[in-house]
């Protein structure tokens, strides 16, 4: 029914919003485009689509029309479409700068700070399952930006240094 249906489309769309930062970034790595670039195709694709959808279901006339009778529609949706556009530059500017996981990491950041403030200001309670869930899931992800900071040649040597100063337990060897 509607939870299957619904199931499906979450799983859909954080397969695909996984995939899109990580594409963005490979992109910048072995293609080395800006991120004007990537945003001015990506907006052109988003238009085209939305513009297909528009002609294919017969709903272009009446959007125009909409769009004729309330003239303040074409303005919210210039500001919508201004900060849409900022947001997009931040967006493309971490990735490139600082690597999806990085990304990824923040955007978590900031639906913990969504879900904490909606707590608070709407008065739900959390539950110790929820709780458990949040630590879980963020503590992973905290873990994984953290461990992505520190260069691989210094996870070699410490790992050498490690082995290296390790007791050794039963050795044949005389000293």
């Amino acid at each position: 029914g509607n939870s299957t249906h619904g199931l499906l489309l979450l799983a859909a769309f954080l397969l695909l919003d996984g995939f899109t930062s990580t594409f963005q970034e490979k992109l910048f790595k072995d293609h080395t485009t800006s991120k004007y670039n990537q945003m001015v195709y990506i907006n052109l694709g988003s238009g085209v689509i939305s513009l297909a959808t528009l002609l294919v279901s017969g709903s272009l006339g009446s959007a125009l029309g909409f769009a004729e009778m309330h003239p303040n529609f074409l303005v919210d949706a210039g500001l919508l479409s201004a900060a849409a556009v900022g947001g997009q530059w931040f967006i493309y500017s971490q990735v490139k700068e600082f690597g999806a996981l990085v990304f990824a990491a923040t955007m978590n950041v900031r639906q913990v700070v969504s879900i904490l403030i909606s707590y608070a200001i709407y008065g739900h309670s959390i539950t110790n399952m929820q709780l458990l869930g949040l630590a879980m899931v963020f503590g992973t992800l905290f873990y994984k930006s953290f461990s992505s900071l520190v260069p691989r040649e210094e996870k070699k040597a410490l790992v050498k240094h490690e082995a290296s100063t390790a007791p050794k337990g039963n050795s044949n060897s005389k000293v």
